[in-house]
């Protein structure tokens, strides 16, 4: 009996590890220089993560198919799919100063 229930015990955490996948990468600037606290998303989840300050960034996300948002205050936002790619590394844009000139 005790094998019967870890059989099924051991299948279903194999079945659930199968919906995940793990994505690495580094957010720079123009300039290549790390950006740190960028808001990486996966679009339509509650799954994010956050940059540290050498611009590195690991999500862990329930499908392939998913995209990610890539997202700081100082920084154009970015859309990103990730298809079957483990590594995924961007460069954003700085957002221009809309201020209007007198």
């Amino acid at each position: 009996m005790k094998n019967i229930v870890f059989l099924i015990v051991s299948i279903l955490f194999i079945s659930c590890g199968q919906d995940s996948n793990l994505l690495d990468g580094k957010v720079t600037n123009a300039e290549g220089k790390p950006i740190d606290n960028v808001l990486v998303q996966v679009m339509g989840t509650d799954l994010n993560s956050k940059t540290d300050g050498d611009g590195y960034y690991r999500i862990n996300t329930k499908e392939r198919g998913d995209e990610l948002i890539f997202t700081h205050p100082q920084y154009k936002m970015m859309r990103i799919q990730v298809g079957d790619q483990t590594e995924i590394s961007v460069e954003l844009t700085e957002k221009k100063d809309l201020k209007p000139k007198k």
